[in-house]
């Protein structure tokens, strides 16, 4: 097993297929990931003179999140209104936030929610951000768990007119930062932010490599060779799985070295490179790698049950267009790809951090459950082709009596 893991690790080594798809995780991470505006984003706010972006009559000082239970609601409840004149609402379906026409409970539903929210803003000083975001949570639960009022779906962000709302956001928001680095969570924030990116071409390219790997010995004529001798289907197909599985891999985990060690220098956190490495391989680990051995098993059951390579390829570009949408908030089995578009909001995480085991352990399941399935697909090949030459030789063996009884 582990010789012929070995070669195949030397016929990936030969595939033009395997450094495009080097060249492509390289790309997203130095443009996606390692670039100025990464950088921007977990470094402190910058305190600045706030500028008039908008004109004399509409100032527009920039865009500001809530910052405050009166805040929250207020927005929060801005949007129900608008819900409710419009007679729809933003739900997600397969991935993909659509409006979707409310029906009869769903708008008393919300009239519900905005009267809770009308209450809370007649006394704000004694609720919590939280209460509100509770008000949202039973909404999202009455309108099918799929709305646009699922935390992290909607920021309930807000423009600032004026001057004093533009220098206060600011303080606000050196505020908030300070406080995520003095809970430690600046560089976990980092890491999902680097497996955000990093997973786009882990959802896709993998299965270019796969979808073509057993079918390869079919194109070379050396499958009847293969199918010939008593190797077992399992040390074959494990074989290729393993190999491409472990340069793929390698590939993610040197990347997650140099996005701690490059992160790290980028906002000069001295003496924190070593803690920096481990979080961002154990999130390449635990969120990137069940993409990619799934994907690979995919493309090569795929390639068996269909004996087309192009079939698993074309799934899979189906499967990762409905799984790049939402950018976070979203974490159902159906999605093969983890996206956290934000290196900070840490509390979401936290608050998804079930959904998302869940939905990793899945994978890791589902990568070893289609290897076993393409090995019992690959010795079934076999024996129909076996059982081909057995009737192909009995066949050569009645014309070669029949043209003795001729000849003689």
């Amino acid at each position: 097993m582990i010789g012929l893991i070995g070669k195949e690790i030397r016929m990936i080594l030969r595939s033009l297929v395997f450094y495009v798809f080097i060249l492509v995780a390289c790309f997203f991470y130095f443009t996606e990931y390692a670039a100025e505006q990464t950088w921007s984003e977990l470094r402190p706010p910058v305190m600045t003179e706030p500028q008039n972006m908008g004109i004399p009559e509409h100032p527009y000082y920039g865009w500001k999140l809530p910052g405050n239970t009166s805040e929250l609601a207020t927005q929060m409840r801005k949007e129900m209104g608008w819900d409710l004149d419009a007679g729809s609402t933003t739900k997600l379906r397969i991935g993909f936030p659509l409006e979707s026409k409310l029906d009869k409970q769903e708008k008393a539903a919300l009239t519900e929610a905005a009267s809770k929210l009308d209450i809370i803003l007649k006394a704000s000083d004694k609720y919590t951000m939280e209460d509100v975001y509770k008000v949202s949570d039973g909404l999202n639960k009455q309108l099918g768990g799929s709305s646009m009022y699922k935390r992290g779906m909607d920021e309930f962000g807000f423009g600032i007119d004026n001057y004093e709302e533009a220098v206060k956001a600011q303080e606000q928001a050196l505020v908030r930062y300070n406080e995520v680095v003095e809970a430690g969570e600046l560089l976990p924030g980092a890491a999902r932010y680097f497996c955000d990116y990093l997973a786009l071409p882990a959802g896709i390219f993998p299965v270019f490599l796969s979808a073509f790997l057993l079918l390869r010995d079919r194109s070379s004529r050396m499958s009847e060779l293969i199918y010939s001798r008593r190797v077992s289907s399992w040390t074959y197909v494990g074989s290729k799985f393993i190999a491409l599985g472990i340069m793929l891999s390698l590939i993610y985990l040197v990347l997650a070295v140099a996005g701690g060690w490059q992160t790290v220098n980028a906002l000069e956190l001295k003496g924190q490179t070593p803690e920096a490495i481990f979080l961002f391989l154990g999130y390449t680990a635990w969120w990137l790698l069940p993409t990619v051995w799934a994907s690979i098993a995919f493309g090569m059951f795929g390639s068996m049950l269909f004996r087309r390579g192009i079939v698993p390829i074309a799934l899979q570009i189906v499967w990762w267009f409905i799984s790049v949408l939402p950018l976070m908030g979203s974490y159902g089995l159906y999605k093969l790809i983890i996206r956290f578009n934000t290196p900070r909001d840490a509390d979401l995480y936290k608050g998804w951090v079930d959904e998302i085991a869940i939905n990793r352990s899945f994978y890791i399941l589902l990568a070893v459950l289609l290897a076993a399935g393409t090995a019992l697909l690959w010795e079934r090949n076999r024996s129909q082709a076996d059982s081909g030459r057995v009737r192909g030789n009995k066949t050569s063996a009645r014309k070669a009596k029949t043209a003795v009884g001729d000849a003689s």
